[in-house]
């Protein structure tokens, strides 16, 4: 663990070592999927390869160096998977509609990588150079999910700064998911559709409770 406040840099490798690195970090990954971040270790890692721990050095500076170039290859698979809708076609609402059915066709893959998104919370508490690393990472990544929203929704139509926005968004699917895979009866399609919708903007009445309107009153 490096003592500077600078966040873990991941250097682009050169073309002969591409294949190496790339192999540590799938073996890392499953190695993590497996024991967790704090149980798996770099000789672990190295037998899994094939390799010597000199080579995850001759790739990585520390263990959190490469942890992080897990994390990073997860969170770009992540976003390359995920269903974007890819137009603007009809109101604001029926598109933030769109996005939350996006959301929840990705709800089995999100699921089968909560615990890992559990285990990387618990683990950058204590190990601030992965942290910080992350924190560097993330503001790529709200780029990244900014330009992705673009496609269906135009920065002026949202209801407050778009960069806040996807802050919003990186917050709210996760919570979302992890309280669906909890308790799903609280967290069902019904409601991320309702929440997705209500961010458009005017109240609604809940899907279940919405009534038709009373008939005018003709008495004279």
């Amino acid at each position: 663990m490096s003592s500077g406040s600078d966040p873990i840099s991941v250097n682009s490798p050169g073309p002969k070592r591409s294949r190496t690195r790339q192999r540590l970090i799938e073996t890392a990954r499953e190695a993590i999927g497996e024991k967790g971040f704090r149980r798996t270790t770099l000789d672990e890692i190295a037998a899994r390869a094939g390799l010597t721990k000199g080579a995850i050095y001759d790739n990585f500076k520390t263990k959190d160096e490469l942890f992080l170039a897990v994390i990073l290859a997860v969170s770009g698979e992540r976003l390359d998977r995920f269903p974007w809708p890819c137009d603007r076609r009809g109101s604001l609402k029926l598109r933030l509609r769109r996005l939350a059915e996006a959301v929840i066709a990705d709800a089995a893959a999100w699921k089968h990588e909560a615990p890992l998104r559990a285990e990387l919370l618990l683990y950058t508490l204590t190990h601030e150079d992965l942290r910080a690393g992350i924190a560097s990472a993330s503001a790529k990544r709200i780029e990244v999910v900014r330009e992705r929203l673009r496609r269906s929704i135009a920065d002026e139509e949202l209801p407050i700064a778009a960069e806040k926005f996807v802050i919003l968004l990186e917050a709210l699917v996760p919570g979302l998911m992890f309280i669906r895979a909890q308790a799903p009866h609280m967290v069902t399609e019904e409601t991320i559709i309702e929440i997705f919708e209500s961010l458009a903007g005017g109240a609604t009445a809940p899907i279940s409770k919405r009534q038709k309107p009373a008939a005018p009153n003709v008495s004279k």
